[in-house]
Parts: C-alpha cells; structure tokens; sequence
C-alpha cells in the first residue's frame, strides 16, 4: 500500500471513527446525565459490582485473538473462523462458571443482588463472542466507514434504552438490560456487515500461531485491566456500595476524554502503524502527527471538565456533590490516559507488545501495595491521587519505550504539548469563578457564559497563536472526506 493511501485511510478511518463516537457517546453521555438524575448513587454502585466481575471475565474471554487477528499476515479467513469458534466455545464455559460462582462474589463483596445480577449480566460475554471477530476482521482491512456502524447502535441503543427501563422504575436492571440489548443489536449488525465464513475444521497451526502472539496481548489486557479496576475492587470492598457508585459515576464523567479520544485513536493507530511498522521514519512521523492532533482534543477538554463541573453539580446533580472532587481528580487520569494513548499501537505495530508488560506490572504492583493503606486513611479522595500516580508514571515509561523505537525527540514532544496547555491553563484561570458561592442570582447565566466561552476562547486563541486548527481542516479536505 502507498504512502499516500495509507495516509488516506487512516485519516478517513480517524473521521468516521470520531464522527461516530461523537453521536453515540454524546446519546450514552446525555444517558449518564438522566440516569444519574434518576437513580441513586447505590444503584450505581451495584452495578459497578457487576460491571467490574464482568468485565474481568470478559478480558480471559478474548484471548488476545482480537489483536492476534489485526497483526495476522496469511490466511486471514482461516483464522477468523478458528478464532471465532474458539472464543465462543470459551465464553460459553466461562459463563457457566460464572453462574455457579456468583454467590461467592456475591458473599465477597457483602451484596446479595450481585447473583442474579451477574447471572444475567455476564449473558453479554457470549454475544461479544460472536460480534469481535467480524469487527476485528474490519479493523484489519481499515474499513471504518463500516466497522463504526454496530459500535454506534451498541452505545445508542445503551443509552437509549437504558434511561427508558431507568425512568420506568427498574432501577439497576435498567443498565443490565440496555447491555443486553446493545450487545444483541451489535452482534446482528456485525453479522451482516462482515460475515465470517464458518469452517468447522479448526487448524490447530493457526489457532497455536494466533494464541502465541494473543498470549502477550491477554497478559497485557489482564494488567492494563486490574490496573483499571483494582480501585473499583478497593473502594467497593472497603468503603461500601455507596461509595462506589459516587466512584463509579465520577470516573464515567472524567474520563470523557479517555473514553472518546482514546477509542478512536486506538481503533484506527494499531492497523495504520502495523502496515508501517518497518519504516522508522514513516512511524515517527504518523504517531506525532497523531500526538499533536490528540493533545489538541485532550487538554482543553480535561481543564474544560475540572472548570465546569462544581457549577454543573451543584446546580443540577445535588445529590451527587461528593463526586465533585473525585471528577475533577479523575479528570487528570484520564486527559493523561489520552494523551499516551498512542504508545501502545506503536510499539504492538512493531510486534513486541511484551515491552509494555513491566510497564503494567509495575503499575498494577504500585497500586495493589498502596490502596489499601490509601483507602483506609484518606478514602476516595486518597484513590484518586493514587491513581494519578500511577498513571504519570506508566505515561512517562511508555513515551521513552517509543522514544527508542521511533528515535523521536523530547523537544518535539515537549512543543507539541505547549500551546495547547498554556492556552487551556490560562482559560481555567481566568474563568474559575465561584458562581454558586459569590453570583447565585446570575448563576445560570454565568455556567452558559463558562460553558461557551472556554471552548470558544481556546478555538480563537489556538487559530491565533498556532496552525493546528487549520492543518487540521486541510487534513481533512485534503484526504476527500
């Protein structure tokens, strides 16, 4: 493939991939917001419970095939059939594992209505089973402008139907059964969109050959996972339900940006760098053109959430005041999470994903160690600082990782990050006023006046005193969107 194809469907991929995660994370993001007006923060707590076990078998679920998938050079359909039969075969003893054990679980983390809840919930594993392949298949050949389409009915139909059960009084149930639903409308739209051709005859080559390279994958997700959620498993254990549904729902709200910047950039990076990843300078190149473009997204809106969200509480959410802190706190995790996200799609594009393992482990070790004498002292206050921590450390490790695999510079990485930093930095400042406390009668007024004028004094400024705004443009004009 050309350069200039390459360069071509990535940044049409990058369009389609943010385009549709701007509409179906801004439906699950306005879900989030009704929700948090129509359930307590209990409720979010007990299906925090239930999303952190999940999730977790989830992870053994994949195998690592997914990736295993994308990095595959020859018999592609082969492999998508082994891997497809595989991962369904396994998550169907991994559920029934799930359905004897959820009385221990529930018995672990004192909460009775964790059993039927996973029961249920966990139903959604095996129909992920059925829909990774044909989007991992997607992936592979950059076909974004597809692979979008069951991501963006998964999420809307989530938070559609989500506030709906919600608003009808199911109370938690409300998100086990928009989970379900969502998954089932994924997997149907996958189905259709890439079939996989089934061959009952598993070559046992592939399977060894896609598990050897998944291996690494699996150990790295299986970290990267306990390092997401060993805070989770921590505040739930220790502090209570209630806690952790304040936990839960401010890490949803932080992590705006990990979970929408992070999602397009993972997606589209790892297929784009892996058809590169012999070219040094081609490399190089991509994943700082793709560092400065994520910085520019990330950091106005990491200050934009620690700016708005005392006003936004307060005003609309007063039962869920506690979270303020822990958002503005997470806010950080999760604008630094953004930010490195590139990291990783470099160096597995370069087929060492083995090199990001100490970096995990070590990460997961720091926090293991510490949360417990953190919790117990200064509770969720003392996680989040904690979990700041962690996560400096594993960006820093991981941009020296790529440093030496690419040879790119401290210095143009430093004047990347720059202006979109001070920009953002002196907007916080400026308009960091205490509209509840000092201006009640203008309240409303002045969180608008917030609300609009950071984004749009950092888009003027940025058109001001830097060209990122319109290289930006001409990318995409360029590239025939």
């Amino acid at each position: 493939m050309s350069k200039q194809n390459l360069k071509n469907q990535v940044v049409k991929g990058s369009f389609w991939v943010f385009g549709a995660n701007l509409i179906s994370r801004g439906v699950s993001f306005l879900s989030t917001l009704i929700l948090a007006r129509l359930l307590t923060p209990e409720a979010f707590g007990v299906i925090g419970y239930g999303f952190l076990i999940a999730n977790a078998i989830g992870l053994i679920r994949e195998m690592g095939f997914d990736s295993a998938l994308i990095y595959q050079k020859s018999e592609i359909e082969k492999a998508a059939s082994a891997s497809l039969i595989f991962i369904f075969l396994w998550s169907l003893c991994l559920y029934l594992m799930v359905f004897i054990f959820a009385p221990v679980a529930a018995t672990f983390f004192r909460e009775a209505r964790l059993v039927g809840l996973l029961r249920v919930l966990t139903i959604s594993m095996v129909l992920n089973s059925l829909s990774s392949i044909p989007m991992s298949l997607m992936s592979k050949d950059i076909d974004f402008k597809r692979r979008v389409i069951p991501e963006v009915f998964n999420l809307t139909v989530y938070g559609i139907v989500t506030a709906i059960f919600a608003f009808l009084g199911f109370d938690y149930w409300a998100f086990v059964i928009g989970v379900l639903s969502a998954d089932l409308v994924q997997l149907i739209t996958a189905m259709i969109l890439r079939p996989v051709r089934i061959q009952l005859i598993v070559e046992i080559p592939i399977l060894r050959e896609l598990f050897r390279f998944g291996k690494n994958i699996l150990g790295l997700n299986v970290l990267n996972f306990g390092i997401r959620n060993i805070d989770d498993f921590f505040v739930g254990r220790m502090l209570g339900t209630v806690p952790l549904g304040i936990y839960n729902f401010a890490y949803r709200i932080a992590n705006i940006p990990a979970t929408n910047i992070t999602n397009v950039i993972g997606k589209v990076l790892y297929p784009g760098f892996v058809k590169i990843a012999d070219d040094k300078q081609r490399l190089r190149e991509a994943f700082l053109k793709s560092l400065e473009y994520v910085t520019f997204l990330t950091i106005p809106v990491t200050l934009y959430i620690i700016l708005i969200i005392p006003d936004v509480v307060h005003l609309f959410f007063p039962k869920w005041i506690e979270a303020i802190v822990p958002i503005q706190l997470i806010a950080y995790f999760g604008g630094v999470r953004s930010i490195g996200s590139g990291t990783g799609s470099v160096v597995m594009a370069k087929g060492k994903p083995g090199l990001l393992l100490p970096i995990s482990l070590t990460q997961l070790v720091f926090l293991a160690v510490l949360l417990y004498p953190v919790t117990r002292i200064w509770g969720l206050t003392g996680v989040c600082i904690l979990v700041n921590v962690s996560i400096t450390i594993s960006f820093i490790w991981s941009f020296l990782l790529v440093k030496n695999l690419t040879d790119i510079s401290l210095k143009s990485v430093l004047k990347i990050l720059a202006s979109p930093f001070l920009i953002s930095t002196a907007l916080l400042i400026a308009l960091s006023v205490d509209i509840v406390e000092n201006l009640s009668n203008w309240k409303y007024y002045l969180i608008v006046l917030k609300g609009i004028g950071f984004p749009g004094l950092f888009l003027i400024f940025s058109i001001l005193f830097t060209d990122i705004p319109k290289r930006m443009i001409q990318d995409l004009r360029n590239r025939n969107l």
